[in-house]
């Protein structure tokens, strides 16, 4: 009875599984991609003001797209994260006795939306991806000179679910997001940066390196042990 038992609950674990893998018929491809190896485009981004009371603030929303010299967004976009209710939380400082020094935030974002190019490598052949951010975090060091800040460059983590293929996932990572216009700034806003999000009229502008871009496809998994798997397969 015991073999029969444990017949039966392999078939119908199978059985499931085959059933969930069968949804998916536009998977993308597992990988690691990365800006190191020229697999994925470094890009752009804005953080919109959209309360208009400056950076970190609640709200406030982020739009990135790849940047290939020419044009945006051919190859990956993410966008629509929004700043949650604690905002821009300090989590150190250290300043010397004219000011210098630097001042470190973490914030938290909710929402946002993620789109990859089915041309690219990743690709099947069968479309374009599209998939939900469950989890967006950005560490932030702002840097001081004479109290005076002149810059700002952030380590983002970001991670999400492909649409209709519930067990795909993406792990994003950007060690490096460098500052390069604020509104308020005396020189003009340069071009070819994404447009502000929320219809705001004031905001920032990144330079994105450094992307590290992993895909993930397993049918037995849920996402919180997947993100462990994850980074334990691609570290």
């Amino acid at each position: 009875m015991r073999i029969l038992r444990t017949a039966i609950s392999l078939s119908l674990i199978m059985l499931v599984a085959s059933s969930v893998f069968g949804e998916c018929v536009h998977k993308p491809k597992d990988g690691v991609y990365s800006t190191t190896t020229s697999s994925v485009l470094a890009g752009r981004a804005s953080e919109a003001f959209c309360s208009g009371d400056g950076p970190g603030v609640t709200g406030n929303t982020q739009n990135g797209m790849s940047w290939n010299g020419i044009a945006l967004g051919g190859q990956w976009r993410i966008w629509g994260m929004a700043i949650d209710a604690a905002g821009a939380v300090e989590a150190g400082r250290h300043f010397d006795a004219n000011g210098n020094g630097w001042i470190d935030y973490v914030t938290n974002y909710t929402g946002g939306q993620f789109w990859l190019s089915g041309g690219h490598t990743w690709g099947d052949g069968l479309g374009d991806f599209t998939g939900t951010i469950t989890y967006y975090n950005v560490g932030a060091k702002v840097s001081y000179v004479g109290w005076q800040p002149i810059g700002v460059t952030s380590n983002v983590s970001m991670w999400g679910s492909f649409d209709g293929c519930t067990y795909c996932f993406l792990d994003y990572g950007i060690s490096n997001a460098l500052l390069v216009w604020r509104t308020g700034y005396t020189a003009p806003m340069p071009a070819n940066y994404p447009p502000f999000l929320c219809a705001a009229i004031a905001g920032e502008l990144y330079d994105v390196c450094d992307i590290t871009l992993s895909i993930f496809c397993d049918v037995t998994a849920t996402q919180p042990n997947t993100w462990g798997k994850i980074k334990e397969l691609y570290r």
